[in-house]
Formats: structure tokens, sequence, C-alpha cells
């Protein structure tokens, strides 16, 4: 069934996620994150052609850290190498609901154990994200 992660913050698991797949990565091809302060309204972006997230941690967003950048990983790892990718979690084109689930996944493989329910639980684990009910069909479809 699922595999049951022991991580006491969906951040370290995020940071555990990101070594593991550095570890087959040739040396100028490994994920960066970077964090740099912008403005309240400096989005979170992924830069594909360089392997690099940059996280703002200013951003305002009711999306919790963790999606963000579990949303912006999917981008450099499916990313066209060409585009840059601002959060955008809300948008309607393929990159970004795949994005999304790719972070529901993970965060769903964080947050519940092999005995859980996810479906009972759909609605803790959304509010505990700040995933909005807007989004709900997407989060059920990746559960």
């Amino acid at each position: 069934m699922y595999e049951y992660l022991d991580y006491t913050s969906p951040l370290d698991y995020f940071n555990d996620v990101v070594v593991q797949y550095n570890v087959d990565r040739p040396k100028h091809t490994k994920i960066i994150i970077a964090e740099m302060a912008g403005s309240i309204y400096d989005p979170d972006v992924a830069l594909p052609s360089d392997n690099t997230i940059i996280i703002n941690p200013n951003f305002k967003t009711k999306f919790s850290l963790p999606f963000s950048k579990f949303h912006e990983l999917q981008h450099i790892l499916t990313g066209d190498q060409h585009k840059t990718y601002a959060f955008s979690p809300l948008a309607k084109n393929d990159a970004e609901i795949s994005a999304n689930g790719y972070a529901f996944k993970m965060l769903a493989d964080f947050y519940f154990d092999e005995n859980t329910d996810r479906y009972s639980k759909l609605y803790d684990f959304m509010a505990y994200f700040g995933i909005p009910m807007s989004l709900e069909n997407a989060v059920l479809k990746n559960l």
C-alpha cells in the first residue's frame, strides 16, 4: 500500500526528496533551492534550465511553503528547459495541473500513514497545507 515516512516536518521531507534526486544527477544538473527575499507580490519561481527553485520568504499566499516547494520541484523535474514558472497553482494549463498533482501526492505521502483512510481525512489534509476547496477534485484525483 503506502510507504510510511517518518519525518517530523514536511520541509524535512522535501529536503530529503531533493537530496535523493540529486544523488543520481551529474554535478552540473543538481537541483538548487535558493531563497531570495522579494516583495509580498513576488511569487516563488522554478527555472528548469538552471535546475533552480527560488523561494521568496515574503511572498503572501494561502498555500503552505511545503506545497509551494513541491509544486516548483515538479516544474524542475518535468519542465520545459526554455520556460520559467512562477508559482501559480490555480492556473489551468497542463504544467500547473501536473505540478499540483505532484505536490498533492508528495504531501499526502508525508501526511498520511499506511493505516489512514486518506479520503476520510481529506479536509484536514487540505487545511493543513493551505489548499483551497476549489482544488478538492484535483486533490482527490491524486490521493
